[in-house]
């Protein structure tokens, strides 16, 4: 077998363990059958890839369904997302102090060119626990609160090619005409918050705040999600004041 050869079924073989774990966006738990059909291989390439991946610690799997999640390896590439500031490092004292406190799951994300990706998750043993967003993972632009928030305030031209990708409809709830969109998108920049219900799982409720650095740029995104009864009260996020709290918090140290 040639050089040219080898090199070749290398790649192929990077671009499918990339197809595996990118199938695992905005997902907890798969089964082999499920990472099949949405990678599009056949199934004894999927299963040998994922227990290639499983080896590296990109893959876990629970030992009692024998679903395949995304594994620790993930987690530990993610926290080096950040460029020259260790945002993840600042936010996760905070971050963790909110979770504590009132008993939610919170969220540290980041924008990459069109994903909105999860860098860190915190989760209160008190409270319940949302499993929907791992880290490392992405979800679609148009449902959750922080990838519609982080969407919103990115340029014009940006906000354009996101919106030519298809929505993905998570739940029932989740928007996916593009001109209600550009409208959601354009309120969230107006009152500088996101809070979504329902639109990445039936009763639970996600609410986003911007970081901004010393200049003004956001550089990430803070988020809660919890039971929608906890989350909401006629009709307005509960927490909402705290969350800004945490973020401005963040701001302060960022600046020092």
């Amino acid at each position: 077998m040639t050089e040219k050869t080898n090199t070749t079924q290398n790649v192929r073989a990077v671009t499918r363990a990339l197809a595996i774990l990118n199938s695992f966006a905005g997902k907890g738990l798969q089964s082999l059958a499920e990472v099949t059909q949405g990678t599009g291989l056949d199934k004894g390439t999927t299963r040998r890839l994922l227990l290639t991946l499983m080896e590296s610690g990109f893959i876990a799997q629970d030992p009692t369904t024998q679903h395949y999640r995304l594994g620790r390896a993930v987690r530990d590439l993610a926290a080096n997302v950040a460029d020259d500031l260790d945002l993840r490092g600042i936010a996760l004292p905070v971050m963790a102090e909110l979770a504590a406190d009132l008993h939610i799951t919170a969220f540290i994300s980041v924008y990459n060119e069109g994903d909105v990706v999860c860098v860190e998750r915190i989760h209160d043993m008190k409270g319940i626990e949302v499993h929907w967003w791992a880290v490392g993972g992405t979800l679609p632009y148009n449902c959750g609160g922080a990838p519609k928030l982080l969407l919103a305030y990115q340029p014009a031209q940006e906000i354009n090619r996101v919106l030519k990708r298809v929505p993905v409809a998570m739940t029932p709830k989740s928007v996916t005409d593009v001109e209600e969109l550009r409208d959601q998108l354009e309120k969230i920049r107006r009152r500088g918050w996101e809070c979504a219900v329902d639109d990445v799982s039936l009763g639970l409720t996600a609410l986003a705040v911007p970081v901004r650095d010393r200049n003004g740029e956001i550089v990430c995104c803070i988020s809660m999600a919890g039971l929608t009864p906890q989350m909401i009260s006629r009709g307005r996020p509960v927490h909402l004041a705290r969350l800004q709290s945490a973020a401005e918090q963040i701001e302060r140290r960022l600046k020092r």
